[in-house]
């Protein structure tokens, strides 16, 4: 559904006041409001109390039972009331709230509405053509201050004000449920007043339409008109709940339209409004995908009652970078700069989205957030198996993903102090090949920057450099951090300090398979070096941990075991080892 939730914003957006919306009683179901089918289910109830029946539970065979018919609307309302005033009455208590409800905040305004009512505010719809009885959506425009031009009944059409020249019609195509002259019986619905055919016919060829809570089951005077239809101008959506309805399906086909499946109307309309109000704020920019990420992200992250939200933000994602890094994985690759370039550069390309996420997600998150950045990691850290033949630095290259995932989540978290981020990455596993508990490795060992030889890497990267890798990532990811690192020094000095941190938590934790005293990933800190060693980075983090021992934020989040003493062992090891490499290399 993203991608067409996509097309749908975009296509809101970009051609405002074009598209209508068809709504039915799906819309309100959330508000407390019963579906059609659930008055009747209650009618029935009702017209089986006055036999003295109980039919709780069994309602549609005791009507098929009683009267020899499959139960509607139409049936069942001619056996309890003559008359449409009558009517009224009858299905006031569906609408209205009681004091209970009302204290409950039921039959009032849903999320869906809300957003809707605001579309239209913000003048993105312009007509609304409904089937529903209820006054939920007025109500909702009135709360926001917008007076809905309303149609209930063919005699209004001629008093209503052109649809060019309204800011907003609402087309109550059944009419009202405290109007006495609304349309709910088969017959009823069977057929429309010419004027208000000709009125709906007219806003179906000429507008996008978009439906939503609306099965084209019963209202079958609608369904006619619809397929008199011949203007396909612009697109059309067809929303529904699980399985689409073979009505709605056939209708879409007819309208050369997109049937969508969602999960309720509430988080479509709150979605679509979301993504259209991220598209406004960067109107100015290219409005990449990435754009309307973050600022949903942005959204659901500082509010406690949207934390589903953005787990689901973050939980789709990840499912459409894992899938698509499944796809293109082929270890049979030869490990030269044709092959291998671009497929660096494919991953970088379905990571687009991801790492300005987890960037922004990181800075403003907290520690209830964390989780979700471990499950990223873990995520997208688990290996591919494969057949065939395969060439071990093209399998290593398959961490590059987690690789480009773990610098952005540590920059991030250095560059905003949350170290205990940072020290929960340090420490997450995942399965190796036989994905059996006892053979998992720590990640930060599988994807490190040295786990390819230097020399293979300048080949592929076409360069001469210490330490390819990490320069490689220094200059891929300076973009991503701009917004919250806006400074070039100040972003090499974060990433030197996150880079040194990771050389020292592995040697802390990462088991020694290889005999040495300590061996570290090593990165491009190593050769970087201020004018005034002073003032560089590195210098500067020497003396803070001194100075605050114990109290230093980094033991403090629970690295180096919470120790100063250990983290002044784990430093020599580190330091003597680093010497060495540079020696080695000048």
């Amino acid at each position: 559904m993203n991608n067409l939730l996509t097309s749908i914003s975009f296509t809101i957006s970009s051609n405002k006041g074009v598209y209508a919306l068809l709504l039915g009683s799906g819309i309100s179901k959330n508000s407390g409001i019963p579906t059609g089918w659930e008055i009747v289910l209650d009618l029935i109830r009702k017209l089986a109390a006055q036999t003295g029946s109980d039919c709780q539970g069994n309602e549609l065979n005791w009507f098929v039972e009683q009267y020899g018919e499959e139960p509607d609307y139409s049936s069942i309302l001619s056996k309890l009331v003559l008359k449409s005033s009558e009517r009224v009455n009858l299905l006031k208590p569906y609408f209205e709230p009681t004091e209970e409800e009302r204290e409950n905040h039921l039959k009032e305004p849903s999320k869906a509405h809300k957003a809707i009512a605001q579309l239209i505010k913000e003048g993105y719809i312009k007509v609304v053509i409904t089937t529903n009885f209820d006054r939920l959506l007025e109500n909702a425009l009135r709360e926001i201050g917008v007076e809905p031009q309303v149609i209930r009944h063919a005699d209004d059409v001629d008093g209503a004000m052109p649809l060019v020249h309204s800011d907003f019609t609402l087309i109550k195509i059944n009419g009202d449920y405290l109007d006495s002259r609304f349309l709910n019986t088969k017959h009823e619905l069977s057929d429309y007043p010419q004027k208000l055919k000709d009125y709906t016919l007219r806003i179906i060829n000429e507008y996008g339409l978009i439906t939503c809570g609306w099965s084209g089951k019963w209202d079958t005077g609608l369904v006619n008109t619809i397929r008199q239809s011949e203007n396909f101008r612009f697109s059309s959506y067809w929303t529904c709940v699980g399985k689409c309805e073979q009505e709605l399906e056939e209708l879409a086909n007819l309208r050369k339209g997109h049937t969508v499946e969602i999960t309720d109307a509430d988080s479509f309309f709150t979605e679509i409004s979301e993504r259209i109000d991220a598209l406004k704020k960067n109107q100015n920019n290219h409005p990449l995908n990435s754009d309307i990420a973050v600022e949903r992200l942005k959204r659901y992250i500082v509010k406690e009652e949207s934390k589903i939200l953005l787990h689901d933000l973050f939980h789709e994602e990840m499912d459409r970078v894992y899938n698509q890094l499944q796809k293109i994985n082929d270890f049979s690759l030869y490990p030269d700069s044709t092959h291998i370039l671009p497929r660096l550069q494919q991953y970088e390309s379905i990571l687009e989205i991801l790492l300005p996420m987890v960037i922004n997600g990181v800075q403003w998150s907290n520690h209830n957030h964390y989780p979700i950045f471990i499950k990223l990691f873990k995520r997208l850290g688990s290996p591919i198996d494969s057949v065939g033949m395969s060439y071990e630095v093209t399998r290593e290259f398959q961490y590059y993903p987690v690789l480009l995932l773990l610098y952005s989540i540590g920059i991030s978290a250095v560059s905003c102090k949350k170290y205990e981020l940072l020290h929960k990455i340090m420490h997450v596993k995942s399965y190796n090949y036989n994905n059996s508990h006892s053979n998992q490795s720590l990640l930060i060992e599988k994807a490190n920057t040295n786990k390819i030889e230097k020399m293979q890497l300048n080949k592929i990267f076409g360069v001469n450099y210490q330490t390819p890798m990490s320069s490689w990532l220094n200059e891929i990811l300076r973009p991503y951090l701009n917004r919250f690192i806006p400074n070039e020094n100040e972003f090499n000095d974060t990433f030197d300090e996150f880079e040194y941190l990771l050389s020292l938590n592995y040697c802390d934790i990462v088991e020694d398979k290889f005999g040495r005293e300590c061996w570290v990933p090593n990165g491009i800190y190593i050769w970087r070096r201020r004018t005034n060693i002073d003032e560089y980075v590195l210098t500067k983090l020497a003396k803070q941990s001194e100075k605050m021992k114990n109290d230093w934020e980094p033991i403090k989040a629970g690295m180096f075991n919470g120790s100063y003493d250990h983290f002044i062992e784990i430093k020599q090891k580190t330091d003597k080892f680093l010497k060495e490499i540079e020696h080695y290399y000048r």
